[in-house]
């Protein structure tokens, strides 16, 4: 298999899950804006990423008569996340730059709770905690501007080789007839 024959299913693949994501975003903004600053919301968004970049793979595979190299598991996974994280990074900056303008302090005010919140239960100093506020209010502000989009995604694209590369380990199944 060369790589033209796997970049097409895995960019359609990956407009598909970067539209799931853009949906569960649209819900989540829905029914509590704030909520988008919830680590458990976030870390449930990336297992949910993970759980259909491995049915995506597994049915590629299934496409390829049922064995698919580790390269070309992870070549498919990567490509499928970073279509994935174009199609949602896109949509970022058009929710909190176009739509809503104001989502972007709602989320950065919920987010300066969270953090205050984690590090009081920690009993950490005041100016440790009033230093942290103060960095993380900068951070969410910047991360959704047309700069922080851009960084974001490519900063994003070592975390999707690293999933790849989990991904593909599971994915990939190789032909005993090539092994003879």
């Amino acid at each position: 298999m060369n790589n033209n024959d796997l970049i097409k299913p895995a960019v359609k693949s990956g407009l598909t899950l970067g539209l799931i994501v853009v949906i569960i975003t649209l819900l989540i903004y829905f029914v509590e804006a704030k909520l988008l600053a919830n680590i458990w919301v976030g870390i449930g968004i990336l297992v949910t990423i993970l759980v259909l970049v491995l049915v995506f793979g597994m049915g590629f595979r299934k496409q390829c008569g049922g064995f698919l190299s580790f390269k070309n598991a992870f070549l498919y996974s990567l490509i499928l996340l970073l279509s994935a994280g174009l199609v949602n990074q896109s949509f970022n900056y058009l929710l909190f730059n176009v739509v809503d303008p104001e989502l972007v302090e709602i989320v950065a005010d919920a987010a300066i709770e969270n953090t205050q919140a984690m590090m009081e239960k920690f009993n950490l100093p005041d100016e440790e905690i009033d230093k942290a506020l103060e960095n993380t209010e900068d951070q969410i502000i910047n991360q959704y501007t047309i700069g922080g989009i851009v960084k974001t995604y490519f900063w994003s694209i070592i975390v999707y080789a690293i999933i790849s590369l989990i991904t593909g380990a599971i994915i990939k199944r190789n032909d005993p007839q090539e092994t003879i």
